[in-house]
């Protein structure tokens, strides 16, 4: 009968180090897919910011050209301007140099 008793309690023993072993199998399963999950998580989340920062920089760039675009048409009013003013002063600058020439020789 103490050997039926030590029997059993040694089958109790290695029952309880198989559902251990089992348990310790298991967190290793659950952590490795927690690890993955997270892996996975994280990654979504980076291409998510990814797309995200692109298309704030396609904004960025396309607010960037309007404002390029409207300052290279400002220049290019202020450069017609500037010309039709060169041009509407260049032929009273014409006739000072003639003026002062014909001065100049009509006075040697």
């Amino acid at each position: 009968m103490t050997t039926d008793i030590i029997k059993g309690i040694r089958e109790t023993e290695l029952a309880a180090e198989e559902k251990i072993k089992a348990a310790q199998q298991k967190a290793k399963d659950i952590l490795m897919c927690a690890e993955q999950e997270a892996d996975h998580i994280i990654k979504a989340a980076v291409d998510q910011a990814i797309q995200e920062s692109k298309k704030q920089l396609e904004v960025a760039e396309k607010e960037a050209n309007l404002e390029a675009e409207s300052k290279r048409k400002q220049n290019d009013e202020l450069c017609q301007e500037l010309r039709r003013k060169a041009e509407e002063k260049m032929e009273e600058a014409v006739n000072l140099v003639m003026e002062r020439i014909v001065n100049m020789n009509g006075n040697s």
